[in-house]
């Protein structure tokens, strides 16, 4: 067990190391465009690329998850019919893609019409639908590594698919944008480029995946018709449906809603285009390491639970509990203390960025557990209950957004994410304790992390205060990094005396066995 969960620990680190250059540099590059055309026009390329990545996850039917877990459910089966489950689920993401491909492409028109009325729109879903198939297909081999433990091939297939998306995107940008070309044919080019890319990418490393597990033996598959395949896929695909419909609703009615609002059009984008932007990234930024765990922890829990070992998942999920709390909650402490700081350094010029990074604080550890929990969900097949506690999160936030932006403005939309995230998160983890038949450990999961977090700020506000900085971006990159090196020596030295516990344990419940079989074979 102890190699499974340094194995997972190392794969973790990977995804988490490859996804922080990518954010990091996409947080950067949000930056340096907002620096060159206004944090309103970062508003209207939100809602540009909010629309790419609606069409995108419709044609897409969350493949990379559907793939994921039913290669692990076939290897965790004994079965090993993985080249059944291939075939169909490349058959099915090519199906689906082209149907949306054609109907995106047909309907281009009307598309740009309802969503900004902007005639270089139509062309950009025209380009835009020659990008699913091969977005779908790479998704569902991408999948397939991750469900192998292979990690490398997503991580390596992520940084092409962001060096090509994004250099073309900031050459565009900076040396196209003065010559005619329109924002949305830059965007709509850059992703069609970074999916063609990273898809041939995936394919190169696939065909000899695919010549050696065709050339097996195997057994009848879990899954031997389309039907079935598409039977069992369809929770799953109507979970991203129903996500990605509802976060596209809301992510339209938030600028409409601020615009009522505010006296000012430009002011109304400006907000807009600082949360999606600059705030929305800087608080996800550090949830990478969350993402990575969530995408690991699918094939894992989904083969552990088709082959019927509860012990095996119980275990997963009390580990990932305490690291997942133990990690948001430190985040959380860090942008109470350094977010003002921090929001200085990425808009000096508005102060909404730094006073809303600390106002988000509370519900941070709620927004980063939704990450992990989907996750032990989507792997214990629960992916129903995922669907319906999705639409009821993003009911309250419309809500909220209807009603408290009216009332607030800005602030409206941060109730909106306090009050959906606050209540999903509570039913979320409620429902995985009582499926797995765990009991919340409160002390573990809420007490110690609160402690570790609140002395790893006391400490490096300790160690920091006899500095004399000269610069904001220097104290806050010396108080950051002096809290993460005091959480690590804390978390490395609880996760010590935690396994000594355990393995003392199981020393004393094996010599109560021993002893019992001793008394059983000994004559009365």
């Amino acid at each position: 067990m102890k190699i499974f969960m340094n194995r997972i620990a190392k794969d973790t680190a990977r995804l988490t190391a490859v996804s922080f250059i990518l954010q990091g540099l996409g947080l950067w590059l949000n930056i340096l465009i907002s620096n060159k055309l206004g944090t309103a026009s970062v508003g209207v390329m939100t809602l540009i690329f909010s629309l790419f990545g609606f069409i995108m996850v419709l044609a897409n039917g969350n493949i990379f998850i559907s793939t994921s877990r039913f290669v692990s459910e076939e290897i965790g089966a004994g079965n090993g019919n993985v080249s059944r489950i291939m075939r169909l689920s490349t058959g099915f993401s090519l199906i689906l893609s082209t149907a949306f491909s054609l109907a995106s492409f047909g309907l281009a028109k009307i598309i740009a019409e309802y969503a900004s009325g902007e005639p270089e729109l139509a062309m950009s879903v025209k380009i835009i639908a020659f990008s699913l198939p091969p977005a779908a297909f790479g998704s569902c081999i991408k999948g397939y590594f991750n469900a192998v433990r292979n990690v490398k091939v997503p991580c390596l297939g992520d940084i092409i698919e962001f060096a090509a998306k994004w250099t073309s995107l900031t050459v565009g940008v900076l040396f196209l944008l003065d010559r005619g070309l329109s924002i949305y044919i830059l965007i709509s080019g850059s992703i069609l480029f970074g999916e063609v890319i990273s898809c041939i990418f995936y394919i190169i490393k696939y065909y000899p995946e695919y010549k050696r597990f065709s050339a097996l033996p195997s057994g009848k598959p879990r899954i031997n018709r389309i039907s079935a395949y598409m039977k069992l896929s369809l929770p799953i695909v109507a979970s991203g449906y129903v996500q990605m419909i509802m976060s596209s609703l809301n992510e339209a009615l938030v600028p409409v809603a601020l615009l009522k609002y505010n006296a000012s059009a430009e002011r109304a984008m400006s907000e807009y285009g600082m949360f999606e932007a600059m705030i929305i990234p800087t608080v996800f930024y550090p949830a990478v390491i969350l993402t990575s765990l969530s995408n690991i922890i699918i094939p894992e829990i989904a083969r552990a639970n088709s082959s019927g070992n509860t012990e095996r998942v119980k275990h997963l999920i009390r580990k990932i509990f305490s690291r997942a709390f133990a990690y948001s909650f430190f985040i959380s402490g860090m942008l109470f203390s350094a977010g003002g700081r921090i929001g200085q350094i990425l808009c000096p010029s508005d102060s909404l960025v730094s006073e809303t990074l600390v106002k988000m604080f509370p519900v941070v550890p709620f927004i980063y557990l939704e990450i992990v929990l989907e996750g032990i969900i989507k792997g214990l097949g629960k992916q129903n209950f995922s669907t319906v506690n999705s639409f009821c999160e993003y009911v309250i936030r419309i809500i909220c957004v209807i009603v408290f932006v009216k009332l607030y403005g800005f602030t409206g939309v941060l109730i909106s994410y306090y009050a959906s995230n606050i209540y999903s998160n509570i039913v979320r983890i409620i429902f995985v304790c009582r499926t797995a038949n765990l009991r919340f450990e409160v002390f573990s999961y809420i007490i110690k992390p609160f402690a570790m977090c609140f002395f790893c700020c006391q400490l490096a506000s300790a160690l920091t205060g006899f500095i004399r900085y000269s610069s904001v971006m220097l104290e806050t990159v010396i108080y950051l990094c002096t809290a993460a090196i005091v959480f690590v020596l804390l978390y490395e030295l609880d996760k010590k005396l935690s396994d000594s516990k355990i393995h003392s344990q199981e020393r004393l419940m094996f010599n109560i066995k021993k002893e019992e079989r001793l008394n059983k074979t000994v004559p009365q």
